[in-house]
């Protein structure tokens, strides 16, 4: 790939596919490969390690006598035992990776012969573990600046040598040939239609997707993986579900998550051996170190289940909706100005190096986390303090705002959380600057307006694919 990025090479053991077709218009194909790998040397250096890939895919045809619906039944699964990855730029690492067992599952069901099609997704996963540093991000956007120069120099040198051989060639005959004709007509442009642009309502195909997540773990370092800290942010038992789709003329959506722990630390880390080349540095011994890193906890929330369910007519920006939100167990709050003090410290590097990256700025942070100096930073005490007796840390978080009118169906549920040493005591959440009865519309406005702009995308590839639902 040139002296910019490095030379890549792959490597696949026992792939086999097999494909079945019957007379009644069904197809199956079924792949697999035992190990997949791509290693990488030079400037862009690492690998990529897959095993355990499968691949299932089954079509069913309408059958002549049943034309009402030209779309046909569809089901792709696609999984893998693990994946892991280690990449690194200037002989620097970047990132590693570490994932088990994952499957996908997507099928479009039909119910009767005059009713719509609704799809279905289903993503379920055991581990996922990623670890970077703070300025992982300027190095992978440099990474793309790398490729993107690499297809630019071959597009021209290409266009280049066409441009070359047409002079050689010298086609007089066919130019002669056009003068007399004179120049062809445009072609008419063809602009795709598909039945939801013809519709009123926004999106008409039912579309609901599961995900479910047994661990995720999501740490970076602050300068290399030899530093002795981490921030790191683990999740368990993560359930979530949005369904969308049209009820009594109106865009009905569903969201709903359940999460069996949520932790965010700045933990101590067994520093990781040096080996003699910073690329040579092993992926196990990372991921252990930083899994097994413990203590500086920041915030640790119990399981917690919410849901939201909006109802939208068509050109409307009325939104009802109902908002329930409940929490199993005690909060553990134990951020303090030293905690947030190095937090920042990350955060301006990540910038730094970044916008050095892109040449220019970076958009100002939708959130700012202030904090009082009351709680010296000069205390080496780790013990996070009680509200009341360190300096006040407020949150702000700056959402745009969409110009939505929200109506509640039912009274919105938001229980609010408690903390495990002040119990009855907690101060409310608008003591940190956030407020409850604005948690139904930034949910709305961040979450679920995202979701359905994706739906909306789905739906146009399902159509462009496979013909209208």
């Amino acid at each position: 790939l040139g002296q910019s990025i490095g030379k890549s090479s792959l490597s696949i053991k026992n792939l086999w596919a097999s494909s079945k077709k019957s007379s009644t218009c069904k197809q199956d194909l079924c792949i697999g490969v035992d190990e997949v790998s791509i290693n990488s040397t030079g400037r862009m250096s690492g690998f990529v390690e897959l095993s355990d890939v499968s691949v299932r895919t089954s079509i069913e045809w309408p059958s002549a006598d049943r034309q009402e619906h030209k779309a046909p039944l569809i089901q792709a699964a696609i999984g893998f035992g693990r994946i892991t990855a280690k990449t690194a730029l200037d002989y620097q690492p970047v990132a590693f990776a570490d994932i088990e067992a994952f499957n996908f599952l997507m099928y479009n069901v039909r119910d009767g012969p005059h009713a719509p099609d609704r799809l279905k997704a289903i993503l379920e996963g055991e581990k996922v573990y990623v670890f970077c540093t703070a300025t992982s991000p300027a190095q992978a956007v440099g990474l793309y600046q790398a490729f993107d120069r690499l297809i630019h120099e071959k597009r021209t040198a290409y266009s280049q040598s066409m441009g070359d051989l047409d002079k050689q060639l010298k086609r007089r005959s066919i130019g002669r040939t056009q003068a007399k004709s004179g120049p062809s007509p445009p072609a008419p442009i063809r602009r795709h239609t598909t039945e939801r642009s013809k519709s009123k309502f926004p999106i008409t195909l039912d579309t609901d997707v599961m995900v479910m997540l047994k661990s995720v773990c999501f740490g970076a370092f602050p300068g290399t993986f030899f530093d002795n800290q981490i921030l790191k942010m683990e999740a368990s038992e993560i359930q979530a579900r949005f369904a969308v789709g049209l009820e009594d003329e109106r865009v009905h959506s569903n969201l709903s998550m359940t999460l069996g722990q949520l932790q965010v630390a700045l933990a101590q880390v067994k520093r990781v051996s040096v080996p003699k080349t910073l690329g040579d540095i092993s992926i196990e011994e990372v991921i252990s170190s930083a899994t097994g890193a413990k203590g500086g906890i920041i915030l640790r929330v119990p399981k917690v289940i919410a849901s939201m369910q909006t109802w939208q007519q068509p050109q409307s920006n009325n939104i009802d909706f109902i908002f329930k939100s409940l929490f199993e167990g005690k909060v553990d709050v134990g951020w303090n100005y030293s905690r947030i003090s190095f937090i920042r410290g990350m955060w301006e590097t990540h910038s730094r190096t970044l916008a050095s990256r892109l040449g220019k700025p970076l958009p100002e942070s939708a959130v700012k986390i202030t904090a009082n100096e009351q709680s010296s930073a000069t205390d080496n005490t780790d013990k996070p303090k009680a509200p009341g007796e360190q300096g006040k840390i407020t949150a702000v978080v700056n959402v745009p705002q969409l110009r939505f009118e929200y109506t509640a169906l039912e009274p919105p549920i938001i229980e609010t959380p408690q903390l495990r040493d002040m119990g009855e005591a907690t101060p409310p959440l608008e003591w940190i600057g956030l407020h409850r009865e604005r948690l139904p519309h930034v949910t709305h406005q961040v979450v679920i307006v995202t979701l359905l702009e994706i739906a909306k995308e789905v739906e146009d590839a399902y159509e462009r694919i496979l013909g209208s639902s």
